[in-house]
């Protein structure tokens, strides 16, 4: 098998409804290149490349992969959209669905949070969270913004809602002083809140070793490096990562975090991307082992996930595809109907 071609339909999928609210140019500001890495022998690798990402750099690149065997090359040489196409097309030629090439399976069903926009009102808030319920996810995020009491506002509000149904997960949108993240914390702990991610600057672990001392909420930090992870085991700064790599990146992460006793989730796709890049992070989550908190994988908050079938998620989780390659089918119809852009080679 001989790499071919490439077509890049660049994309810009709306938001649902209430995101969309607040979020209403971002798809057309920073739209997703989806790949279609053609081969001789017919056979395709579908990828996504995800919000912002440059369709001429892709292009460039995929000039130097003309003529070669997709089995000879190391797909995370490459950028993220052709990288999954190359695993994608390695699957595909061995029948393998992606995650054996990536490792053991661990997990048949990965789980999965819901999220909201950050400027939501508290009773728009409720609203999402009830949505989240009736879908059966176990998880909510959303992201803070400058006023301490809005986040607290919010919080009640999900409780009048939904009381203790649902596991509250808050990011930091605005960074919080210590004095504030305790301040908080301390409101929020009779709550279900399951963590505060990112709640202070990252710049000083040490800090955050002091404000786990200091609140009963546990304490995430957003990392995508090996390093990152090896200091906040050596610090004790948190109780989870949330973890945006690569493959064999988050295999080291995971395994020092493993080790230090911390689990993780994965947001390799978060509201960037469609349903490819989903399912291609579901792979990711199956062989994760310590990957047990519900990943940031949001191709639910887009209008469409460009998939046919769609990618379902049921009671909070989403099945592992066990087809060859990432296992799904791209909508080619509902990739053109919201393409604004197409480039071929």
């Amino acid at each position: 098998m001989k790499i071919k071609g490439l077509d890049v339909f660049v994309v810009a999928v709306p938001y649902i409804p209430i995101i969309r609210k607040y979020r209403p140019q971002e798809p057309y500001e920073q739209p997703d290149p989806i790949l279609i890495v053609r081969t001789d022998e017919g056979i395709m690798g579908f990828g996504e490349s995800g919000r912002g990402g440059n369709p001429h750099a892709i292009l460039e690149q995929f000039r130097g992969l003309v003529g070669k065997d997709p089995l000879e090359l190391n797909p995370e040489d490459y950028e993220s959209g052709l990288m999954q196409a190359l695993y994608d097309l390695q699957g595909k030629a061995l029948g393998w669905p992606l995650y054996r090439l990536l490792g053991r399976k661990v997990r048949d069903r990965v789980p999965v949070a819901y999220w909201t926009v950050e400027r939501a009102t508290p009773e728009e808030t409720a609203s999402e969270a009830m949505v989240a319920i009736q879908r059966g996810f176990k998880v909510m995020k959303f992201h803070t913004n400058p006023k301490e009491e809005t986040t607290v506002a919010r919080v009640k509000a999900i409780h009048e809602a939904v009381g203790d149904r649902i596991a509250i997960r808050i990011d930091r949108g605005y960074p919080w002083d210590l004095p504030m993240a305790v301040r908080i914390a301390r409101q929020l702990k009779v709550y279900n809140i399951e963590c505060l991610e990112d709640p202070i600057p990252k710049n000083d672990p040490d800090l955050y070793r002091l404000l786990r001392e200091k609140i009963d909420i546990p304490i995430a930090w957003h990392i995508g490096s090996a390093k990152d992870a090896l200091l906040a085991a050596k610090k004790d700064a948190v109780d989870y990562l949330n973890v945006s790599a690569k493959p064999s990146t988050v295999a080291a992460i995971s395994a020092i975090s493993e080790a230090a006793g911390i689990p993780l989730w994965l947001q390799i796709c978060g509201v960037s991307g469609t349903g490819l890049l989903s399912a291609f992070s579901i792979h990711v989550g199956a062989v994760t082992k310590n990957a047990i908190l519900p990943g940031d994988n949001l191709h639910f908050v887009r209008e469409d996930d460009l998939l046919k079938p769609h990618l379902e998620v049921k009671d909070g989780f989403a099945e592992v595809p066990v087809k060859p390659g990432i296992g799904v089918e791209l909508d080619l119809e509902a990739v053109k109907r919201y393409e604004i852009a197409h480039y071929s080679l």
